[in-house]
């Protein structure tokens, strides 16, 4: 059995786009271990809660990095007998496991924040060098949100936008920290129970938009505007109608199928030649299509 042409096309780029982002991932994981070692360090010198719970934030940042990978390895391989429509979902997967991961590390943090504030604990002891380093560790989260979120939008990878999403979340968590430091150094212990709460509200709005921009491609969501495929497919020579367009997948591969009328009097050779025509001009305007299903119906005399 010959391969199929289309197939082989469109699985090359997929394949070329998945180490691209493999690449930027092995990138972001040594620089998220390296923050996550330099805060922890800190927060067990100091003794700060705020920074402790920042730091587990950090570590999830690298397990959801090391989840990313392994999602990419299983979602770029190609579709087989078992698997038709390819592994793509694996991906979709992995940034939803990226979202239980926050709401794992949301849990934790808010449950040190309230024995904290109920506990009484005393305040960290802070010195300028914890200023600096949580100020080093925000300007290294800042070029690794910036970097995954370019490439995310080039590669069209949810994945890479949704860690890019906690990547940057990360600033918001790391100020909360150096404000709970300056309390620490007025003497407010409450600060400390205080700025793990904030994080548990920065971190889980990241979390929500995780899930919400991901779950949808699972469910089968429409992913292109059946609109816009009418009017690129309807400009064919000889396409009388086209209606039922329905699409599936994930924005970087998405399967669409759709009914196309032709004359009733029209040979089925050219009928078929017109819906390869209709295929490759969609393919052409749209080139995140992986998958096109025409099905040809005589136009029914009125």
């Amino acid at each position: 059995m010959e391969p199929d042409n289309h197939a082989v096309a469109a699985h090359a780029p997929t394949r070329a786009r998945a180490a691209a982002v493999r690449r930027v991932f092995l990138i972001t994981l040594a620089l998220n271990l390296l923050v996550a070692v330099v805060k922890g360090v800190y927060s067990l010198v100091s003794g700060s809660l705020t920074l402790g719970a920042d730091t587990i934030h950090s570590v999830l940042d690298g397990s959801s990095n090391v989840l990313a990978l392994l999602g990419m390895h299983f979602s770029s391989a190609p579709a087989d007998a078992g698997h038709p429509y390819g592994h793509r979902k694996v991906e979709i997967l992995a940034a939803l496991g990226i979202g239980v991961l926050i709401a794992i590390g949301l849990f934790e943090i808010a449950s040190s924040a309230v024995a904290a504030l109920l506990g009484h604990r005393p305040a960290p002891v802070v010195g300028w060098t914890g200023f600096v380093l949580v100020g080093a560790t925000m300007v290294v989260n800042f070029f690794v949100a910036r970097y995954e979120h370019r490439r995310g939008h080039e590669l069209v990878s949810p994945l890479l936008s949704a860690d890019a999403r906690h990547t940057h979340a990360d600033l918001y968590a790391s100020a909360a920290v150096l404000v709970s430091f300056v309390g620490a150094r007025a003497g407010l212990s409450w600060t400390d129970g205080a700025g793990s709460l904030v994080l548990v509200v920065l971190v889980g709005r990241v979390a929500w938009e995780v899930f919400r921009d991901n779950i949808p491609s699972l469910l089968d969501a429409a992913v292109l505007d059946p609109a816009r495929v009418t009017a690129i497919a309807g400009e064919i020579a000889g396409v009388k109608n086209i209606h039922r367009v329905r699409s599936r997948g994930t924005r970087w591969a998405v399967e669409v199928d759709l009914h196309m009328q032709v004359d009733a009097d029209m040979k089925v050779e050219d009928a078929h030649r017109i819906a390869h025509l209709v295929e490759d001009e969609l393919r052409s305007k749209l080139p995140e299509l992986t998958d096109v299903v025409v099905h040809v119906e005589p136009i029914t005399p009125s």
